[in-house]
């Protein structure tokens, strides 16, 4: 498994970072969690990390500004397809699969967009989708291989997210349905994300206040008849660690990525569920 020759085929991982002070992080130590090695240092996979936080704007603010009709200049898909660019530059022609590990950045306004340029800037590197990856994640914790029986998951996530419907559509397509706190409650949910003296985002180890919020909207999901929380923002983890809650599922999309992503560098490393 560590011979040069193994290590040859396998692809790099490329994890497109900045969308989040912990994001890369915790995709980086997910792959490492997920990996399944001899022992050694070289048996793991090679992982390029790039956190360009200052090139690649907030993707909430992008999505809102889009939904009030202006033209923000600050563009959150040139941003990242950028940074794949400059990683396919340092690969030299190896082949790589990358992702990114923002709910946010998935929203079609700006993923589409990305995946578009980083096909013509970053050939080589092949983007795994990480929403579709959390919607198999669900179906694999939830005992489906196939569609949902329309079963309600529920959704927590920053307001661009919510906004975006990115989570409703690849849900419903697979057969469940999506529930989210009070509309009245999101503000205080994207606060818990965002808040500059208080919020995941700002603040490490998570704050109490922060992760008192998230436990309880998520409690109060899996009250309203949610089968399974899907935590649908890179930092809600970090606010809400652990694989259940009150005997519901809870779906990481960042574990999601990272298994997709060793899945598709080298397969028969990959660590079952």
């Amino acid at each position: 498994m560590g011979s040069e020759a193994t290590m040859e085929a396998e692809k790099v991982v490329v994890i497109g970072g900045g969308v989040g002070p912990m994001a890369g992080v915790a995709l980086h130590a997910k792959i490492v969690e997920n990996t399944l090695t001899d022992g050694t240092d070289q048996s793991h996979l090679s992982v390029h990390h790039y956190s360009c936080s200052s090139g690649v704007p907030d993707r909430t603010a992008y999505l809102l500004a889009l939904a009030r009709g202006e033209s923000p200049s600050a563009d959150p898909a040139a941003g990242m397809a950028a940074v794949f660019q400059d990683a396919a530059r340092a690969l030299r022609g190896r082949p790589a699969v990358g992702g990114v590990p923002c709910n946010t950045f998935h929203a079609p306004a700006i993923f589409d967009r990305f995946a578009a340029e980083a096909a013509r800037r970053a050939p080589g590197i092949r983007i795994v989708h990480m929403l579709e990856e959390t919607i198999v994640l669900l179906g694999a914790r939830l005992g489906r291989e196939g569609r949902g029986g329309g079963e309600a998951v529920g959704v927590l996530s920053t307001t661009g997210t919510r906004r975006s419907g990115v989570y409703d559509e690849l849900l419903s397509r697979a057969g469940y349905e999506a529930i989210y706190v009070p509309e009245g409650e999101q503000e205080t949910l994207h606060a818990a994300i965002y808040d500059p003296s208080w919020g995941i985002k700002a603040v490490s180890p998570v704050s109490d206040r922060a992760a008192r919020i998230v436990a309880d909207m998520a409690s109060r999901l899996i009250g309203d008849g949610a089968s399974a929380v899907l935590l649908a923002c890179t930092e809600l983890p970090l606010a809400l660690p652990g694989t259940d809650l009150g005997g519901a599922p809870l779906v990481d999309p960042v574990l999601a990525l990272a298994r997709a992503l060793v899945r598709e560098a080298a397969p028969e490393k990959l660590r079952p569920l």
